[in-house]
């Protein structure tokens, strides 16, 4: 709006009602806006890249959740899934469960499939002809699964995941061994219709028919077998009422729609959550871009400003003129942020298809798009309310000073208390919002604490150079360098925070990684076993050891019996009414590994209690990992009560233990005094050293001779841990790095509000003699410093981060420093600044002196 028109609208503005005040604010910032969108196009675009990440990633959770929730008969197999360890259910349990409807029972366990020159761990699943009850099973080629199974010819059929073919190098029609006898493989499974159940599962599928398994000789006592009965009923709450009245210590899991897949539930919950707080991240660096994209603005505006204070106009009427601008402004970013990020579930339908068990259900989901606006509305707020209040808040007199000066000062009286309060509300929706809140309000303190060190590092940045300037004296390059980091309405504040907050998220994902990477491929490797061999029968014990030692270079580092248990009180109150930590909760959701000893284990490092003597053979007595036992809120004298094969046994906890996982021993969070499980049907599980050939010769010799004992090699855990590792580390960094282009975007935006200073500032110096080299050089030498200055502070604040993650959220992880991605962070920073820098003074570089002296 140039001054002519201000003055022409000075009577609209002396209105003498007070309620015409608003439509004529809306009439002028409308005109204003007539212009178009120059200058507020970085502020569209933070916005927005913030917006979408949101929408996108509360989108795709509920197009997954949805189609979790009409295809759970199917994920889950049933109506209600009943589960129990080692033993199936009773005759009379079956009765119970046919009356309500159709039954299908199944059988899973672990086994080593095996050809005559190789073996892997396989997942096994034996099921009868009435499965499944809901979905199709696809096989290739396609045939009905009990025709695939039979026994033909005296030898059973097998369905495999394709992948078994491709690690083991088989066909179909080709034969795989599992324990004693061989199995012709007859189809691969293309799709099986609960797999959500086993999304996790170590091993590829096999599938076989019930009398196919039993005829293998692998269900021995002891050894872990899950029996899984499933109901098609539609009395699914009726009739798992009957079963806990009538079978109230039968030790079993029920599961109904609600639980129909769990582990995909909690996955997916934590996944979106780390992806809104990347958006939220992202948010918080465009709101820095806002605040700049604003004072920009307004700094544009100052004569028309002044005039209209002049004329009469009231510091509230241009703050509503400007306001309603910014806030159609920022409406408009959202809803590019709300389109592109409500389009992301069509786009990623396809690619998810073959990932998830599940189809997800593409549509519109006014919830998360509703949330992912409410973000973008507090956030535009909260960053434009600083420079619009100062701007109102500021005389006519002063505002016609700022051409040569701007105008500082912070809000007061009621701009202030709106603006924290809008902060509250933005820090509330974060953290009301989230499936984990609690780890959403440490994002919240994390976020108030990171942006002030940026901005306290900001201005030391500044002080320092204000106080090396005068030492800089006959350097006219570096003295103008840093002249321009603390001169009025320098960009130092903005490319601190700006980049290096996106910075800072990088350095501490790359932290992290590096750290849990460099942990298992050098500290693992030289402590952790060879192997664990699981399922070896008591009465095996002795032919194990004479089969290990009779492999030259492999022995036995440990050995313990072990048997599934489920806690099922603690303190004498019901397990589902305490109060359990969310780090360890997964200790009482199902089944654990509990051993008996009547020693203490070699590595076992008692920081509470005391063991219990040798041979004892009173009350059960428990002995904890002391992590454990914090989270379930117990200790030394309190009571734990575990369901073991339908059995309930109440211990006492004797001593608390240190157990550091990250070795990869023998371990277990319960160990119970010897004589609790005494006559339990017990395996036993050990931990071998055999490297190279020698782990080949062994893996073979306990292969003929104990035929059902499967064994883990832990190289092949350990490189299948870092491919995951690798493959998530990148998928991480690739998000991550959203948080780092909106920092990018703020910085080509402040560089971009400084371009008119920057245009002045090389035409003043071309005019005193200095040569296009000279003034690209300064202002090259001033972005540099302002880029390595970024770095080193965000190489400080991530590593900060990353070690706090390391060492209270992934506890037993260690922590050591990586300076090698330290000097990248830096170099990569410095690169950045250096050109946006080098862009934004090529434009200023090109502009001729004689109009612009003209002009001034």
């Amino acid at each position: 709006m140039s001054e002519a028109t201000a003055g022409r609208s000075a009577s609209t503005v002396r209105a003498p009602r007070r309620f015409t005040a608003l439509p004529v604010a809306w009439r002028f910032a409308l005109r204003e806006l007539r212009g178009g969108l120059k200058g507020f196009r970085i502020f569209l675009a933070c916005l927005a890249l913030g917006v979408a990440a949101i929408a996108a990633a509360g989108s795709m959770n509920r197009a997954v959740q949805t189609g979790l929730e009409q295809d759970a008969r199917i994920l889950l197999g049933g109506d209600l899934e009943i589960d129990i360890n080692y033993r199936p259910p009773t005759a009379e349990q079956l009765a119970v469960m046919e009356s309500f409807g159709r039954v299908s029972r199944s059988i899973e366990m672990r086994a080593m499939g095996r050809t005559a020159d190789d073996g892997t761990l396989v997942q096994l699943k034996a099921v009868d002809d009435a499965y499944p009850l809901y979905g199709a099973l696809e096989l290739a080629p396609d045939r009905p699964l009990m025709d695939t199974v039979a026994e033909r010819d005296g030898r059973h059929g097998v369905a495999v995941d394709p992948a078994l073919l491709v690690r083991l190098d088989l066909a179909v029609g080709d034969v795989l061994r599992l324990g004693g006898i061989d199995y012709e493989i007859r189809a691969t499974i293309a799709r099986e219709p609960d797999r959500a159940n086993t999304l996790f599962a170590f091993g590829p599928r096999v599938m076989l028919s019930i009398p196919g398994l039993e005829a293998s000789g692998l269900i021995q006592p002891g050894a872990l077998v899950e029996y899984e009965t499933r109901i098609a009923t539609d009395r699914a709450a009726a009739l798992r009422q009957t079963l806990e009245q009538r079978f109230p210590d039968a030790g079993w899991q029920i599961r109904g729609l609600d639980r129909a897949a769990p582990g995909l539930e909690r996955f997916l919950g934590n996944i979106t959550l780390f992806l809104t707080l990347v958006g939220l991240t992202a948010l918080l660096v465009g709101g820095i871009g806002v605040a700049n994209a604003v004072k920009a603005f307004l700094d544009t505006r100052i004569n028309t400003i002044a005039t209209l204070k002049c004329l009469g106009a009231s510091a509230e009427r241009i703050f509503h003129i400007y306001l309603i601008q910014i806030s159609l402004i920022a409406a408009l970013g959202i809803v590019l942020g709300l389109a592109l990020g409500g389009a992301v579930p069509f786009l990623a339908a396809g690619f998810l298809r073959d990932l998830l068990p599940v189809e997800a259900r593409t549509a519109l989901y006014a919830g998360p798009l509703l949330q992912a606006a409410g973000f973008g509305i507090l956030t535009a707020l909260v960053f434009a309310l600083w420079p619009l209040s100062r701007a109102r808040r500021v005389l006519a007199a002063a505002l016609f000073r700022t051409v040569v000066a701007v105008p500082r000062g912070r809000p007061h009286g009621a701009d202030l208390a709106a603006l924290l309060v809008l902060a509250a509300a933005l820090a509330a929706l974060t953290v009301v919002t989230a499936e984990n809140r609690g780890l959403a309000a440490w994002f919240v303190v994390g976020s108030v604490v990171t942006l002030g060190l940026f901005r306290l590092a900001a201005s030391g940045v500044q002080a320092l150079a204000r106080q090396r300037a005068p030492g800089s004296r006959g350097r006219p390059g570096l003295r103008l360098a840093l002249a321009n980091l603390h001169r009025p309405g320098a960009p130092t504040a903005s490319v601190v925070l700006s980049l290096g907050l996106g910075l800072t998220v990088l350095v501490a994902v790359a932290q992290i990684e590096s750290n849990l990477t460099r942990q298992i491929n050098e500290s693992l490797p030289q402590e952790a076993p060879s192997f664990f061999f699981i399922d070896i029968q008591p009465d095996q014990m002795e032919p194990f050891r004479r089969v290990v030692e009779g492999v030259e270079g492999a022995r036995i580092l440990q050995s313990a019996d072990m048997i599934r248990g489920s806690i099922v009180r603690l303190r004498g109150e019901p397990v589902n009414e305490a109060s359990v930590d969310p780090e360890v909760r997964w200790a009482v959701r199902g089944d654990r590994g509990l051993s008996s000893a009547d020693r203490p284990p070699a590595n076992a490092r008692i920081v509470a209690g005391q063991w219990w003597p040798e041979g004892y053979d009173g009350p059960p007595q428990l002995s904890l990992a002391r992590t454990i036992a914090q989270g379930l809120g117990v200790g030394i004298g309190d009571t734990v009560t575990l369901n073991v094969l339908g059995r309930e046994i109440t211990g006492t906890i004797a001593n608390l233990r240190d157990v550091d996982w990250g070795t990869l021993e023998m371990n277990f969070s319960f160990i119970l005094s010897e004589n609790t499980l005494r006559g339990a049907p017990r395996s036993f599980i050990a931990t071998v050293e055999a490297r190279g050939e020698v782990a080949d010769r062994l893996e073979r010799a306990v292969a003929a001779q104990l035929p059902n004992v499967s064994g883990i090699r832990v190289d092949q855990a350990l490189e299948a841990v870092n491919t995951v590792m690798g493959a998530a580390g990148n998928a991480v960094r690739a998000v991550a790095a959203v948080t780092l282009l909106a920092g990018a975007l703020v910085l080509a935006g402040a560089i971009a509000a400084g371009h008119r200073r920057r245009v002045y500032d090389a035409v003043v110096l071309k005019v005193l003699g200095a040569t296009r080299r000279d003034v690209l050089r300064a202002f090259l030498i001033e972005y540099g410093i302002l880029g390595a200055a970024t770095g080193v502070i965000a190489v400080a604040v991530g590593s900060v981060v990353g070690w706090a993650v390391l060492t209270f959220v992934m506890r037993g992880a260690t922590w050591a420093w990586a300076p090698g991605m330290a000097a990248g962070t830096v170099v990569l920073c410095i690169a950045i600044t250096l050109a946006a820098g080098f862009a934004g003074t090529w434009r200023a570089l090109s502009v001729k002196a004689a109009p612009l002296l003209r002009n001034e």
